[in-house]
């Protein structure tokens, strides 16, 4: 068995340029760093010493299409480290054509648009921006780019709304129509934990170990190995993968101790990981 897992999340931009209100990227404690080409290269230099990436995801806590490298590291993800499956999640407000196209063309195989709204109204109540239509048409161009030149993309949608999820199947099929089809999969969400909630009353017994601390390597944006993509407010901090050794800091004591802590469910109180294991418990 190995080491280390085959997963990675490397998220290489932390601005955002919505405001939702279930997350906690608008919060002036967020992180807020975008990943240079440089960077990105010496960190995976580092990490494909010890690991064969078979998938990276290169988002989780802002909008990874406003890193202006991204070209260029999705092309070197593919062509210099040969990963598997390599995808992004975005807003997709500001993903025309024109970039999609570059994208796909550069390797990537996967695009989840995360689309809060199932109307313009809906939509800005969440996202607290009027991009609705421009993402309904960004998102039905990705649609068309998949049909005519790239059949084995993945594309998929997220949503966190109120509503059941035929509810929210039928919405999109009436924006997207014959294009619907091309659809891989809509994941409706729960919201989940990050540091603004708190008191949360569920019993220990019931819990279960967090399964990413096991089974994924993140990276926050500013290029130090973190805890995990809810960590919004830089709470764990492992090192910086830029001047320390990937391997002594994935087996250091500070990483090893998380572990512990999930394999025993024994957490210090108000820890990160006990308080949203208990956010997830409460809220299923």
């Amino acid at each position: 068995m190995s080491l280390f897992p085959t997963k990675v999340n490397f998220d290489i931009c932390t601005f955002c340029n919505h405001k939702c209100t279930f997350c906690s990227n608008a919060d002036e404690r967020t992180l807020k760093e975008s990943v240079s080409y440089s960077d990105f290269i010496s960190v995976m230099d580092n990490i494909t010493k010890y690991v064969a990436i078979d998938e990276l995801g290169l988002s989780a806590k802002g909008e990874v299409l406003l890193n202006k490298d991204i070209i260029k590291i999705v092309r070197a993800t593919k062509e210099r480290y040969n990963v598997r499956y390599l995808y992004i999640s975005t807003n997709g407000a500001i993903l025309s054509k024109e970039l999609a196209s570059d994208l796909l063309q550069a390797g990537l195989d996967s695009i989840k648009f995360s689309i809060n709204g199932y109307d313009e109204a809906s939509y800005k109540a969440v996202h607290l921006k009027d991009d609705f239509s421009k993402v309904v048409k960004n998102f039905n161009d990705l649609l068309e780019l998949k049909k005519t030149k790239y059949p084995h993309t993945k594309i998929l949608i997220s949503s966190i709304i109120n509503r059941g999820k035929k509810e929210l199947e039928e919405s999109f099929k009436s924006y997207f129509s014959s294009n619907y089809e091309l659809i891989n999969a809509i994941l409706k969400y729960d919201i989940t934990y990050t540091p603004k909630f708190k008191d949360f009353k569920v019993a220990m017994a019931k819990l279960k170990p967090c399964p990413l601390v096991f089974n994924e390597i993140y990276i926050d944006s500013d290029c130090r190995l973190g805890l995990c993509c809810k960590d919004y407010f830089k709470e764990f901090d492992y090192g910086s993968l830029l001047k320390h050794d990937f391997k002594e800091l994935y087996l250091g004591a500070q990483m090893s101790s998380i572990r512990t802590m999930h394999q025993t469910m024994e957490f210090p109180e108000n820890h990160f990981c006990k308080n949203c294991l208990l956010f997830e418990s409460a809220n299923a």
